[in-house]
């Protein structure tokens, strides 16, 4: 795969933590979520810039607060 750019990557985390909302695959943090998703990240893309879990985190913020009403279908 190309290697994916900086808002490609943004793009990439955002899209996961959404999915994984959705299907109902989070665990009880944002701090767990995030942890998650760097690895995924790393793992699944492993030529891009290792993303650390703190910018994770600060990414998903707001998602992860809308959470409970993007689950009940209000995103």
């Amino acid at each position: 795969m190309a290697h994916p750019g900086h808002k490609r990557v943004r793009h990439l985390i955002e899209g996961e933590a959404f999915r994984r909302i959705l299907a109902g695959e989070i665990p009880a943090t944002l701090n767990e979520f995030a942890v998650e998703l760097a690895v995924w990240l790393n793992e699944a893309y492993p030529d891009v810039s290792p993303v650390t879990a703190a910018a994770v985190e600060e990414q998903i913020r707001d998602t992860w607060h809308r959470r409970h009403d993007m689950i009940r279908g209000g995103a």
